[in-house]
C-alpha cells in the first residue's frame, strides 16, 4: 500500500538573463579588486548589500540566498562551488 502524499516539490526558479549578467559582473568585480574579493569570500552578504564603485548587484532573493551560502577561501573555489550551485538548479529565461 501507497501511503506517502503525493505533492509537488517547490522549485527555485532564477531570473537567469538577468542573475546571471549581474553573477558575470561581480565576479569580474571580485577578480580585479582583492579587496572586494575578500570581502566576497568572508562576508558576501554585506559585500553585495555595498556593492563596488558605486556599482550595484540586484539579485533574485533565491540568487541571493545561493551566493551568501557559498563558503571558499579563493576567488576560484568560490566559482567552483557557484557553477555546482548553478548547475543543480532550474533556471528559466
Amino acid at each position: 500500500m501507497f501511503t506517502k502524499p503525493l505533492v509537488r516539490q517547490p522549485i527555485t526558479i532564477l531570473d537567469a538573463p538577468k542573475d546571471l549578467s549581474t553573477i558575470n559582473r561581480l565576479l569580474a568585480a571580485a577578480a580585479i579588486s582583492p579587496r572586494f574579493c575578500a570581502g566576497l569570500l568572508s562576508n558576501p552578504e554585506h559585500t553585495l548589500q555595498n556593492g563596488f564603485g558605486g556599482e550595484y548587484f540586484p539579485l533574485s532573493q533565491p540568487t541571493m540566498q545561493l551566493l551568501v551560502s557559498i563558503r571558499a577561501s579563493s576567488l576560484s573555489e568560490f566559482v567552483n562551488s557557484l557553477d555546482e550551485k548553478l548547475s543543480h538548479k532550474l533556471l528559466i529565461s
